[in-house]
């Protein structure tokens, strides 16, 4: 039975990747990986929004699973049919796995890295620099996710496409390459949709209408802090 752990997930990929293989039931995996996921995102979602209250904090510790979730599911249907047209044998409970193992990568390092968080909040650090250090803290994290997405879809496609069928896995590395691009763009552009989750104005606010896109919104935030 597949039944991955806290530290199977940080395995090297041919130790998983040889799990993933034999196993046909992955639903327990899927199971337990999606509380992984939960649980890592809520606690430091959490934290994020201790800066402006608890309102917020628990509104932010539904938002950050909101924000790994429903930008998954936006990018899901891409990945696997344009894989599976070029080519691709990976199951789509397989391809859940690998995905849902990267997410609670990413889930499980965030929720690490609320301590330090907490402490700069409790250092009465300025919400510009708070934010900063969120988006710095999130893309450390999603970068990692993303790696192990990436080299457990190449092992697998190793395992299960014959050598004769090279060019299948040297598009699906090209198609797993554009994806995580996609997704890195979509996943930003959906967390400040989500916003916000540090919480800025002095009144509880579950969303705020963008005026702008993320990145002009970032260095407006770098030119504050620049400028003081």
């Amino acid at each position: 039975m597949f039944n991955p752990t806290m530290e199977t997930i940080f395995k090297d990929a041919r130790f998983f990747g040889n799990q993933l293989l034999h196993e046909r039931d992955l639903t327990p995996a899927l199971a337990r990986l999606t509380l992984y996921i939960i649980g890592g995102s809520a606690f430091y979602g959490f934290t994020m929004g201790l800066h402006h209250s608890f309102l917020q904090a628990a509104a932010s510790a539904i938002k950050v699973p909101m924000l790994l979730f429903v930008t998954l599911l936006i990018c899901l249907p891409t990945l696997y049919f344009v894989s599976l047209f070029f080519g691709s044998r990976i199951r789509f409970a397989q391809a859940m796995v690998v995905l849902l193992t990267g997410l609670s990568i990413t889930a499980v390092l965030l929720g690490s890295f609320a301590p330090i968080a907490l402490f700069f909040l409790l250092s009465g650090s300025s919400y510009t620099f708070l934010l900063l250090l969120h988006v710095t803290i999130f893309a450390f994290c999603s970068l990692a996710g993303l790696y192990s997405i990436q080299r457990h879809f190449h092992y697998l496609a190793v395992r299960v496409t014959d050598d004769l069928d090279q060019m299948v896995q040297v598009r699906g590395r090209v198609i797993l390459q554009l994806w995580i691009f996609l997704y890195m763009f979509v996943g930003s552009q959906m967390a400040y949709v989500l916003a916000p989750f540090v919480g800025r104005d002095l009144q509880f606010v579950l969303f705020r209408l963008p005026e702008t896109n993320l990145y002009t919104y970032l260095l407006q935030l770098i030119g504050e802090i620049i400028n003081r």
